[in-house]
Parts: structure tokens; C-alpha cells; sequence
């Protein structure tokens, strides 16, 4: 029973990480994707087609569909992983919250196996979920601590 449960944990860390990395890949791409749209690099390729007489203006469209290509399959295999981890047995109900969103979730299933991580999570009326997190050393020191909110910024529109 304790191994399983540690695999679980392990599986849901990972697919926390997995996510992470699929952020950071999703933003890479779509920022190269608006890169080879704008209007400088169709320019950049007209001066190069009216110099050489090449057809790089060919290259550049299969280059963008490629791109967008792969930020469609990066966005499906995001999806899947957001899937697995969601409907692990208990991958998502940290302390009674059964919706607890998937930022705050991801944080949480990344850190509350490590040893030495506490944490404590509620409800503020105006910012949402909230998470108190504090992470001690062996030795007893604190390593480091915070708090997270659903919604940080939601008290400047009141």
C-alpha cells in the first residue's frame, strides 16, 4: 500500500514536470510561429527571392505550417497529460479540494512528497485558493517559504 501510494506520487511529479516542460515548449514555439509571420521576415525573404531568385518564400510557408503543426501536437499531448494526472485517484484533492486549479495543483504535487515541505491551503474571498507553503532543512532551518494565490492580482479591481 505505502509503495503504491509513493508511485502515485512519483507519477504525479512527473506529469507536474511534464506540463511545466510543455508550457515552456508551447510559448517557444508560438513565439517563433508570430516571428516567421511578421511582416520583417516576409520582407527579409522578397529581398532575398528578388536578389538570389530562390524560392525561400516556399521554404518559410512549409516552415510556419511545420511549426504550427507541431504546436498542435504539443497541445494534444498537453492535453493527454493533463488527463493522466487529473484522473489519478486523488491527483487533484489536495486537503478536501477537490478543484483546486491546475497551477496550484502542479505546484503542490511537485513539492508535498519532498521531505521537510508543509503546507497549508484555503480560501480567501477575493484572491481564490490559497497556498502557504514552507520548506525546511534537515537541520531544521527554513530553506524557503511563500504563498500563492488562485487569483493574485484580484484585489486591485476592487
Amino acid at each position: 500500500m505505502q509503495r503504491a501510494k509513493e508511485n502515485q506520487g512519483k507519477a504525479q511529479r512527473e506529469y507536474s514536470q511534464l506540463l511545466t516542460l510543455y508550457e515552456r515548449l508551447l510559448t517557444q514555439l508560438q513565439r517563433i510561429c508570430d516571428e516567421l509571420k511578421a511582416p520583417g521576415a516576409h520582407s527579409l525573404v522578397r529581398e532575398i527571392r528578388r536578389r538570389t531568385g530562390g524560392t525561400a518564400d516556399a521554404n518559410l510557408a512549409d516552415l510556419v505550417s511545420a511549426v504550427e503543426d507541431a504546436i498542435r501536437i504539443l497541445k494534444v499531448s498537453e492535453s493527454e497529460a493533463k488527463l493522466a494526472l487529473i484522473s489519478e485517484p486523488g491527483a487533484m484533492d489536495v486537503d478536501g479540494v477537490p478543484n483546486l486549479p491546475l497551477p496550484l495543483g502542479r505546484f503542490l504535487a511537485e513539492r508535498r512528497q519532498l521531505p521537510g515541505f508543509r503546507y497549508e491551503v484555503y480560501q480567501d474571498e477575493v484572491r481564490g485558493w490559497v497556498i502557504r507553503w514552507k520548506e525546511m532543512t534537515s537541520m531544521g532551518t527554513v530553506r524557503g517559504c511563500g504563498q500563492f494565490y488562485e487569483r493574485p492580482y484580484a484585489w486591485l479591481d476592487e
